[in-house]
């Protein structure tokens, strides 16, 4: 509720300040635009950055004269560094409150935050391109820098900033609403599907790793386990993701846990549990390498976080568990994906930030999707394998 008090009064006020330009300027034909300096706005999570990348092709197909650019987070950076799509990525560090390391605003965030407005002011940009539909966003990146043409999605209102609004529809998938946002212009693209761009070395060197585990030449049988998200609220037990291990080992997979740093200790709780072919590398990837990981496995399990967006760029077998995040809206989007969910959220799903009814700690929807829930999506994937041989 605070929240969206928030925005409204944001909106309100910046409604008011934009009046008199929006009274005395002549109506603008978004679609007839010929922009020289594209600016595009992702800096939210590593998913969610993921999941606008379609728009990175689409925009370099559309404009193929334009320059363009990306404005994300250090670790989005280091995955689309080689993406022929974008010429050049700036990078800030929204401080977004919920992280599991909560990095509020504080002096010396906000002297970078100008220091960027400053920076992509002098750009110059003739386009800003906002696919999360944030106010303060377009007030920041776009008002404040001057660009010349804005367009966003109603995510958190009318601002009064917009050339072009496209509304944001909850019963869509994000990659569907990211782009929705473009659909003022001509020609959108065939397919939706993410992509990351990996070098070839850094899948060399995944296949090398996982050979190296397995402890033989030749490519072993991966399954990826990423049991920890940014929010806590997305937790699923660790003894439940010992069952998943035990049965996947019962099925000759080398077995290899993901996280960050902050997530080395739990990894090891977990993987310590068993005496072979079950390994952690949590803190011990790049982003580049994880992504090459995701890419040489058979399958990968975990809770809604940015690592399965990842794995959703290649066909690799994907089991995503959901409880308090709604998976019509954040599911991998991909083919090869299957949720496994208790549908027995209570809480409001549309924020996901806390938990109002918590099991053991745990969000107690995520306690009710069992591991023999995960298990059965496992082994449906297993039968669709064997099917297709």
């Amino acid at each position: 509720m605070k929240k969206k008090l928030a925005f409204f009064i944001l909106n309100a006020f910046l409604l008011v300040l934009t009046l008199p330009k929006r009274l005395l300027a002549r109506s603008k034909d978004v679609a007839e635009i010929k922009p020289r300096k594209i600016l595009l706005i992702r800096l939210d999570y590593i998913g969610d950055v993921v999941m606008t990348s379609p728009a990175f092709s689409f925009l370099q197909s559309r404009f193929p004269e334009s320059n363009i650019s990306l404005l994300t987070n250090s670790v989005a950076k280091e995955l689309y560094k080689n993406d022929a799509n974008i010429d050049k990525i700036w990078v800030y560090n929204w401080p977004w409150r919920f992280q599991r390391s909560d990095n509020g605003f504080n002096k010396a965030k906000v002297k970078q935050l100008f220091q960027v407005i400053r920076t992509l002011r002098k750009e110059r940009f003739d386009l800003v391109v906002d696919p999360r539909g944030d106010s303060r966003f377009l007030f920041l990146f776009g008002a404040l820098i001057g660009a010349k043409t804005k367009i966003g999605n109603s995510r958190t209102g009318n601002c009064g900033l917009l050339d072009f609004m496209s509304q944001y529809d909850t019963e869509k998938h994000e990659i569907e609403r990211s782009f929705d946002v473009l659909r003022c212009f001509k020609n959108p693209p065939v397919t939706l599907r993410p992509y990351v761009s990996i070098p070839d070395e850094e899948l060399d060197r995944a296949k090398a790793l996982t050979q190296k585990l397995a402890g033989r030449v030749g490519h072993p049988k991966v399954a990826l386990i990423a049991p920890f998200s940014s929010k806590d609220v997305k937790s699923w037990p660790l003894d439940y993701f010992k069952d998943v291990i035990a049965h996947l080992l019962t099925q000759k997979y080398l077995v290899i846990v993901v996280g960050t740093k902050d997530d080395a200790k739990d990894a090891l709780l977990l993987t310590d549990l068993f005496s072979k072919n079950v390994y952690s590398l949590a803190g011990k990837t790049s982003i580049l390498e994880l992504a090459a990981l995701t890419s040489v496995s058979q399958l990968v399990v975990g809770v809604d976080t940015g690592v399965l967006h990842i794995a959703a760029c290649f066909s690799t077998p994907i089991v995503a568990i959901f409880g308090p995040t709604r998976s019509c809206e954040y599911r991998p989007y991909s083919k090869y994906a299957v949720v496994a969910d208790s549908q027995s959220c209570v809480c409001d799903q549309f924020t996901h930030q806390t938990c109002d009814v918590l099991t053991n700690g745990y969000a107690r929807c995520m306690t009710q999707a069992l591991p023999s829930l995960v298990i059965r999506r496992i082994d449906e994937i297993t039968i669709q394998q064997l099917k297709a041989l």
